[in-house]
Parts: C-alpha cells; sequence; structure tokens
C-alpha cells in the first residue's frame, strides 16, 4: 500500500506542486479567474471585459457577462486519460493530465464542478452578507452570473435547466441595491434552489460515482488555491474577493464531499478518511470570511495541501 501511494504520489501530487511553483506556467503564468475563465467561448455574451463596483475586476452588479474556455481546475475532466468514469463523456485518467479539452455539455462532471463554483460564490456571498459585510458580499452574488455561468450554460440547458440563468441574472441585478441581508434574500434562495435543481438533473437518480465526486472535489479546490495565489502580492492579501472565492470553493467542496459520503465510505473507507484530512489542513488556508493580516498558510505549502488531497482521493480515480 506505502508503495501504491508513493507511485500515485510521485505521479500526481508532485505534477501539482510543480504547477503551483510556476514551472510550468511560462513567464507569469496564469491563476485565478484568469486560469478558469482565458478567453471568450460562448456567442453574444462571451469575451466582455469585467465591469466594476467601485473598481472590482469582477464585474458590478447586473454588469455585462462574459463566457470563457475552461482553464487548470477542470483538467480533472480531459477526455482520452486512461481509466476514469464510464459513460461521462470519455472524461477521466491520470487526473486529466494528457487529455483533450472537454466540454460540459460532454461531461456531467465538468458540469456539476461548475455548478458547485456558482454555489461557492453564493455561500461566500451570505457568509458576508449576514455578517454585516454587506459591500463585500454584493459583488460575490454577481460572480456565478457573470464568471461561470457562461461556461456551464449550454450543458444545463442539455439538461433542461434554463431557468437557472433567469435567476442567477436577478440576483446579480438586483445585488448593488442589498443594504441588508432581506434585501437579497428571496431572489438568493430561487437562485440556490434552481441550482440544487440543476445539481438533481445533472446527477440522475443514480448515486455519484466516487470517481466523479473526486475530480470535482480536485476542481473545487484546485481553483479555490489558485484564487489564493492571485489574492496575494508580496505576502498580503490585495485582492479580497479573490481570497473570499477561494474560500467559497472549500466550502462548497466540503459540503460535496459530505453530500457523498454514504458511497465514498461504501467504496474506500480508508480513503474517506484520509481525504477529510487533507481537506481540513487545505481549509485552514481560509481561517475567516475576510482574509488575515498575514497568509495563514504559505502558497507553496497550499500546492502541497492540495497535491496530498490529490494522493487521498486517488484510490476513487484508479
Amino acid at each position: 500500500m506505502k508503495d501504491q501511494k508513493l507511485k500515485l504520489w510521485m505521479g500526481i501530487g508532485v505534477a501539482t506542486v510543480l504547477a503551483g511553483s510556476g514551472a510550468w506556467a511560462g513567464e507569469g503564468g496564469e491563476s485565478g479567474d484568469e486560469e478558469m475563465v482565458k478567453a471568450a467561448d460562448h456567442g453574444g455574451e462571451g469575451g466582455e471585459t469585467h465591469g466594476g463596483e467601485g473598481g472590482e475586476n469582477h464585474g458590478g452588479e447586473g454588469g455585462e457577462s462574459h463566457g470563457g474556455e475552461m482553464g487548470d481546475a477542470f483538467s480533472y475532466f480531459a477526455a482520452g486519460g486512461e481509466g476514469g468514469e464510464g459513460g461521462e463523456g470519455g472524461e477521466g485518467g491520470e487526473g486529466g493530465e494528457g487529455g483533450a479539452a472537454v466540454s460540459p455539455v460532454a461531461s456531467d462532471g465538468a458540469l456539476l464542478a461548475m455548478i458547485y463554483m456558482m454555489r461557492g460564490h453564493l455561500m461566500a456571498a451570505r457568509e458576508l452578507i449576514k455578517a454585516g459585510k454587506v459591500a463585500d458580499g454584493r459583488p460575490h452574488l454577481t460572480h456565478p452570473w457573470i464568471e461561470v455561468y457562461p461556461m456551464a450554460e449550454r450543458g444545463l440547458e442539455a439538461h433542461g435547466q434554463d431557468q437557472l440563468g433567469e435567476r442567477l441574472k436577478t440576483l446579480a441585478e438586483e445585488a448593488g441595491k442589498a443594504g441588508k441581508w432581506s434585501d437579497v434574500s428571496a431572489d438568493f434562495n430561487a437562485a440556490w434552489k434552481s441550482l440544487e435543481q440543476a445539481v438533481a438533473a445533472v446527477s440522475g437518480d443514480q448515486p455519484e460515482s466516487p470517481a466523479r465526486v473526486a475530480k470535482v472535489m480536485l476542481s473545487l479546490t484546485k481553483q479555490a488555491v489558485l484564487e489564493y495565489e492571485e489574492a496575494l502580492e508580496d505576502g498580503h492579501f490585495v485582492a479580497v474577493h479573490e481570497y473570499q472565492d477561494g474560500r467559497g470553493f472549500v466550502l462548497a467542496a466540503r459540503e460535496y464531499l459530505e453530500r457523498n459520503k454514504a458511497g465514498m465510505m461504501k467504496q474506500n473507507k480508508e480513503a474517506w478518511r484520509d481525504a477529510n484530512k487533507a481537506l481540513d489542513e487545505l481549509q485552514k488556508a481560509w481561517p475567516t470570511a475576510m482574509p488575515p493580516a498575514s497568509p495563514a498558510v504559505k502558497v507553496a505549502d497550499l500546492y502541497a495541501s492540495q497535491a496530498r488531497l490529490e494522493l487521498a482521493l486517488a484510490p476513487y480515480l484508479y
């Protein structure tokens, strides 16, 4: 067992550490939202520059939407790898390395990751607004519509989830008017309900396969790590919303893992325990909704934590 884990560590964990160190990123590299949404991929709304509430880089309330190709966090769903899930549009294998890009229309796993990213954004918004940090929380109400929905739209429509976009758009348009939680709670709950319906539509009647759960979790946490790195400059958090996005994605990953506890434990109890411990460790980077004065975890250590989570989830993937 130790030899097997060492082999998996060398195969996927080190790859994550190298990616985190910038060894494969090229000059400058990409991270955060630029990594998740690289280039326009949808007609009409795609490719628009973020608007900005008070100079925010993420689009103001009711701002114009932009679409994009899926970035590095979605590489776990790349097509053409060995092994992986059956009937999932060819996704799977080697953490997605070496495979072709995959569409959320073809991959239900990638689509679920996007849905949970939208939930993560809303989790961040709800936590902040309920805590009285309304100005900080408002932009996060717009992020699902502006940042993620354009990538997921075609996949959602393929599952009959056309209503989600309208609910997210309404929430984004009303976000700027919020002075307290009750001002947006109705629109928030409508959008949240539609996201729940989307999860049910994509997941279907059968329990989620542990392999898919592992990939969705890794996609969420990898994006969280990218957001964390993007939020920092010279050892200080300069992009608070990026830090908060990352926190939301980790909370969403935790929720998703817990939702699928029974199936994960049935297949491999040890891997379930290891994954929870690894996620606990990774989550320490986001101790509070507002970023601490100095990082609780160094970026290099956070990439190492992500690699350990990959290692813990590897039994579900191979």
